[in-house]
Order: structure tokens, then sequence, then C-alpha cells
């Protein structure tokens, strides 16, 4: 750890890890983008082969732009899918957009100029914090400023593998109840797909325990995302799993 990291910074890093540890990842995510100093931190999925982003956790989710269909269709134009594969974004060690591609490239990319210049997005931190064969999770801290210094990234760094434990301890979230507040607006129907849902079923695990079919299910699911303002499955399984969903047993008995 270099001098650019004071002990100050450090204990502040350690209450990122106890609020990763304590509350999850969505308030772990808050704590880091006070410590950097940033406007929205998310932790995104993404499929290797396709580039195709499977979902996004943010410590904002008014500003979650995987709700619109256009971003995901131009955001295989990030620079950070091509620092992966060419190995300059390596697993754990943090890059800049700004390292990345320059202004100029940046400006000609409708990702860039259509969602993030609108925004006031000038430059992002990227570290992946998470890989297998198949998938990655990629921390992203977008701030209205360009460069991060080295002290940024060196925290950034030395929080990636916490945020990863927090992630994977995630993976299968308890089974909440779908009962009470916001959810009380879904069908008895979109209720058991939730309950499934909560416990990581799959698309067809859902239609095969309902009788229905994948695409219902799936219809299902896009009702419950646009009922419950959510954007994902990965939002909609915090979602349930979070403080205020009520007491397990509550759970459909379908489910």
């Amino acid at each position: 750890m270099s001098s650019e990291v004071s002990a100050r910074c450090l204990h502040r890093a350690l209450d990122v890890v106890r609020e990763l540890k304590a509350a999850g990842p969505g308030a772990g995510l808050a704590g880091l983008g006070r410590l950097i100093g940033c406007d929205v931190v998310s932790c995104t999925s993404t499929e290797h082969t396709t580039r195709r982003l499977t979902g996004t956790v943010t410590d904002r989710p008014e500003q979650n732009l995987m709700r619109h269909p256009e971003f995901r269709a131009h955001v295989h134009q990030h620079p950070g899918f091509a620092a992966y594969r060419s190995g300059a974004l390596r697993l754990g060690t943090s890059a800049a957009l700004s390292d990345l591609a320059d202004l100029r490239t940046l400006r000609g990319l409708p990702f860039y100029t259509d969602f993030y210049r609108p925004r006031g997005t000038v430059d992002q931190l990227l570290c992946v914090v998470q890989v297998d064969d198949r998938h990655g999770r990629v921390l992203t801290l977008s701030r209205s400023r360009p460069g991060f210094a080295a002290r940024d990234r060196e925290l950034v760094d030395l929080l990636a593998p916490h945020l990863a434990q927090a992630f994977a301890r995630e993976a299968r979230p308890p089974v909440r109840p779908v009962t009470g507040g916001p959810v009380e607006v879904l069908t008895a129907r979109e209720r058991e797909v939730a309950g499934l849902v909560a416990r990581a079923a799959t698309d067809r695990e859902i239609a095969r325990r309902l009788g229905i079919s994948p695409r219902t299910a799936q219809k299902h699911l896009q009702q419950i995302y646009r009922k419950l303002g959510l954007a994902s499955r990965a939002e909609l399984m915090v979602h349930l799993s979070g403080p205020g969903s009520g007491d397990e047993k509550t759970v459909s008995k379908t489910v």
C-alpha cells in the first residue's frame, strides 16, 4: 500500500467493509461512493460471450441505465469490454475510462453521447470484482470530472475482494415473503413468480413449477419489474431479501 492512502482513508475503508457485511452490497456501494467521491456507483453483471448486461445493483436506482433498451443495445461499445478481453482490465485491478479511450473516441460512441454525457458522467473507474468462465461482475464508479488519483484506485483495488464476497453471500438470498408494502400491487400469479425468483429459480424452473411456458414466466417478470420499479432479476432478489420484506413464513404456500 502506497503513501497515497492515509490512515484515515483506511479507517473509512474498514467502515465500508463493515457495511458490506452488515447490510449487503447496496449499502457498501453507497459507502464506497462517499469514500472515493463519485456521483453513481454500480456493480454490473455481464456475460462474456455475448457482451450482454445481465443485472445491475447501484446506489442510485433512478440512475440505473439498464432500464433503457437503447443503452443495453449500445453498451457493448464500452471500451471496458475490449480492455478486459485484451488483459488491460484485470481482475481486482482498477482502470479509468479515460485510460482506455480518449475523449474524441468516446464522443463517437452512442452509449457515451446519449447516456453518459446528458447525466454529467465524464469519467469512470472500472474494476472487475468477480469472474468465471461465462460471467463477470464489474464495479463502476462514475463522476462528473476527469481522472482518478492513485489513492482512489488503491482503495477500490483494496475493497474489490470484499465486494466480491458480499455478492457471493447474496447469490442465493434467503426466501422472504412477497406480501406487504409495494408487493401488494402484484397479482397472485406474479407473487408466485417473485417467490420462486427469491429462491434463485431460473425461468425454466419457474415455468415447470407453475405449469406455464418460459416465455410466460418472462412476461410475468417484466410486469413485476415494471410494478416494483426494478430493472433486473438481481434487483428483484435484493428487493425481496431486503429489510421490511416481512416474515418468511408468509411466503405463498404455492411457491
